[in-house]
């Protein structure tokens, strides 16, 4: 049996185990289907449509619109079928593209029918595949696994779609899982790579022998599996970006096989993709308009594939690398000093039970604290850390360039005398030492720097650097500026050292404009073993600038 068709969790130390439901001895002459190993895989694959069919039924009791007026089946496997499309490319879909293409379709459906209709409609399909109606949690299903030793329920959870950060673009955009791409081509979990080999027989012949209908149908059937295929290795580095340990047991034992098997896959479907679409090339001189019009849409899909590839191949050559370098950066990360806390379940279900009027200040103060005047669309604290060190590039002399108003007593940049001299600053204090004491040290510094206001953003600096130690981030987006973080991490260890990390003990940092937690920075982890903590500082000397309080004071965590 495929434990893989089953839960993601089951991969985890805390997953759940099969619920036992256990009776009686299931009859063998009387079932013979029901216990074939591969029964419950195929309910599993089945249990991926759920979603869809659950929509169904909601949209049927749904009073926003007439009964079998939309279907919104047709709907959700359209929209996958277009955020796989141009998955992985520099236009991905957006929530508001998605939007509009099923408007588009509910419009054409029923276009008797006001506008505003058609925006429900599609907004409803949307939420169906986010699963919003669970705050975007996974689907989970119980499904029933039979064996001669009688009956066990197992979880199968899984997403269909979901929301992806594209900062290159400042925008956040929808991806198809391989749970997605499954429920799109209706099939069961089989090998990609078999499948792969075998569609592509399938289309070499179907070119031979001129059959340009069902090739195109097997040409765009060879680019939802090269898209599975990514997703499947995607999934597994993202995994160990993001916890090692949930994943060591598979790159101990399965991965490295896996990795050679995939780069030699990939390497013959180039060889073949290239041939099929030299294939499909010859046809472009038939004299039959059809035939040409197919013969080039087969051909512009196997070019994609061969992108696709390309791309997965350079995914697949530095995954090793990828895996050494998240063992070095979480070997040696602090462990966290604070309570964990469930976000959704601790924080967010209690929020969303309070009235209006005592939730709205709540959000609009979280949002300044966390995100600033201009956030992302998916926070991150490690790359907006990252952000706030990088180095202004100089502007194109060729590119319009937008004048914004910016306020004189914040500079956008840090000079690069101020950032040597905060180096010399922070390398002088001994450490472990609180992030107040960092602060005085730079804000009294007049023989190294004159300038009050190049004090203020030496104090920034070196806060901004100690916050960045308490939650290092290597830039795990590939379209994010590698510069960026190899700024974060030059200045780190530049001035605290190349084990250095900050930690929280509850203390506040009371510095007159300033605020939030007054970090300990420690050199190596060993420090924090000190049962005395450092002393915090809480008043600044005489004639040391000071930044204004209140809404334009400094808040460091």
């Amino acid at each position: 049996m495929n434990e893989a068709l089953f839960t993601e969790e089951l991969l985890g130390d805390n997953a759940p185990g099969p619920v036992d439901r256990s009776g009686p001895a299931i009859p063998t002459h009387s079932a013979v289907a029901v216990l074939d190993p591969s029964f419950a895989d195929r309910v599993a694959a089945l249990t991926r449509s759920r979603p869809i069919i659950d929509g169904l039924r909601t949209a049927a009791s749904y009073q926003a619109w007439p009964d079998n007026c939309y279907d919104i089946a047709t709907f959700a496997l359209a929209l996958i079928d277009l955020v796989i499309s141009r998955q992985g490319f520099e236009d991905e879909v957006t929530p508001e593209e998605a939007t509009a293409y099923i408007m588009a379709l509910a419009a054409a459906a029923a276009p008797q029918r006001p506008p505003d209709e058609f925006a429900k409609a599609a907004q409803f399909t949307v939420d169906v595949l986010l699963n919003r109606a669970e705050h975007g949690r996974k689907f989970n299903y119980l499904i029933s696994d039979y064996t001669p030793n009688g009956h066990v329920q197992r979880q199968v959870t899984f997403r269909l779609l979901q929301l992806k950060d594209d900062p290159a673009r400042g925008v956040t955009v929808l991806n198809a899982t391989a749970d997605a791409i499954n429920a799109l081509v209706g099939g069961l979990e089989f090998d990609v790579a078999d499948e792969q080999v075998a569609n592509e027989a399938m289309l070499e012949r179907q070119l031979a022998r001129g059959a340009f209908a069902a090739a195109e149908m097997a040409a765009v059937k060879h680019r939802v599996l090269s898209i599975k295929l990514t997703e499947q290795i995607q999934s597994v580095l993202n995994d160990t970006r993001r916890d090692l340990r949930a994943v060591l047991q598979m790159w101990e034992v399965e991965m490295p096989a896996r990795l050679d098997e995939a780069r030699q896959h990939i390497l013959d479907r180039l060889s073949i993709e290239r041939r099929l679409a030299a294939k499909a090339r010859e046809s472009l001189e038939s004299e039959d308009s059809t035939v040409r019009s197919a013969a080039a849409r087969i051909s512009n899909t196997l070019d994609d594939c061969f992108r696709r590839h390309q791309a997965l191949l350079n995914k697949v050559i530095g995954a090793r690398q990828v895996f050494f370098d998240e063992q070095d950066r979480q070997s040696f990360r602090a462990p966290s000093l604070g309570i964990s806390v469930d976000m959704l379940e601790d924080v967010f279900d209690p929020f969303w039970a309070l009235p209006s009027v005592l939730a709205q200040p709540l959000a609009e103060q979280l949002l300044v604290h966390i995100t600033g005047p201009r956030p992302p669309r998916l926070p991150d604290l490690g790359r907006l850390v990252n952000e706030l060190l990088d180095v202004r590039r100089p502007e194109s002399p060729t590119e319009p360039t937008e004048i914004e108003e910016v306020d004189d007593r914040e500079p956008q940049t840090v000079p690069a005398h101020v950032r040597e001299a905060s180096v010399a600053i922070a390398t002088a204090v001994a450490l472990p030492a609180r992030t107040s004491t960092l602060i005085v040290a730079c804000l009294t510094a007049e023989t190294v720097l004159p300038d009050p206001a190049d004090r203020l953003q030496a104090a920034d600096l070196v806060a901004l650097v100690a916050l960045w130690c308490f939650a290092p981030s290597d830039s795990p987006n590939e379209d994010e500026s590698s510069n960026t973080s190899q700024i974060s991490v030059e200045l780190a260890t530049a001035m605290f050292g190349d084990q250095a990390l900050s930690g929280a003990d509850g203390t506040a940092l009371v510095l007159p404009g300033w605020s939030g937690d007054d970090l300990i920075v420690a050199a190596h982890v060993d420090q924090f073993a000190n049962p005395a903590a450092p002393v915090s500082t809480t008043t600044l000397p005489a004639g040391a600038p000071t930044r204004p309080t209140g809404p334009r004071a400094r808040k460091v965590s």
